[in-house]
């Protein structure tokens, strides 16, 4: 740790403070900037995960609803479907 200081230290006393401070606020808007876009990013995910929770909600309703339609001969079937469907 100590040498790697050392190191930086040695880096850093070859160049200007100005362009050090220019440096480290360079990536400061850089770091900004890409955390507003993961926020954005994660925004974006939750809306996507909440619509396609919604649609696949609406499908399994619709499928349930088809199954037991067609199925309507077969009580144990139907037992089966109403079991699924609960658990989903």
């Amino acid at each position: 740790y100590q040498e790697e200081i050392q190191e930086l230290n040695e880096v850093a006393r070859h160049r200007p403070r100005s362009t050090l401070v220019m440096g480290i606020q360079q990536e400061n808007r850089q770091i900004r900037e890409l955390q507003q876009e993961n926020k954005e990013l994660r925004t974006s995910l939750e809306e996507h995960q909440s619509a396609l929770e919604l649609i696949m909600s609406k499908y399994r309703e619709q499928m349930f609803r088809l199954l037991m339609a067609s199925k309507k001969d077969d009580p144990s079937i139907i037992t089966k479907l109403k079991e699924q469907h609960s658990k989903v």
